[in-house]
């Protein structure tokens, strides 16, 4: 298996991967939903850009030129540690490349990209309906963060 950057290319194959993500979610929560659509999602990735001007920057999992899964990510400060943070937005294994440590190469190249920045640690969130998905993060060594709430402000469409 080989990690290596998303490219612009990669939008069409990221926003069907996206959407299998969300089939995913709908799935989990045990009943029907309105899921994102493909065409939606590679209009949204595009438009927010590639590389390190734009607002998508992420790793593709690939295995004999099947796509596995990917993780999107960007940075940001930490204030307390006065240093670099690298926030993790999506992280998506495939479901026949699940349990086959396409997760953890994604987490782990992510993690040397962060160290090679200089960044202090990695943040995410994760779905409290995803057992699977915390048991896999405390697996890693990561921590619940119990003392803050996530917040969100829309502040467009």
């Amino acid at each position: 298996m080989k990690v290596r950057a998303i490219r612009r290319g990669d939008a069409d194959l990221i926003a069907t991967m996206m959407e299998e993500f969300d089939r995913h979610f709908a799935s989990m929560e045990g009943r029907r939903r309105r899921t994102l659509k493909r065409a939606t999602a590679r209009a949204d990735l595009e438009r927010a850009g590639f590389g390190s001007r734009g607002f998508v920057t992420g790793l593709i999992a690939e295995d004999s030129g099947d796509a596995c899964g990917y993780l999107l990510y960007h940075f940001g400060f930490n204030a307390n540690v006065r240093r670099g943070t690298l926030v993790i937005s999506d992280l998506f294994v495939r479901n026949k490349w699940r349990r086959h440590k396409v997760g953890h190469a994604l987490m782990e190249r992510a993690r040397q990209i962060a160290l090679k920045r200089g960044c202090a640690q990695m943040d995410w969130t994760v779905w409290n309906m995803n057992p699977p998905a915390i048991a896999f993060y405390l697996a890693l060594g990561a921590k619940s963060v119990d003392d803050e709430i996530v917040m969100g402000l829309k502040i467009g469409k």
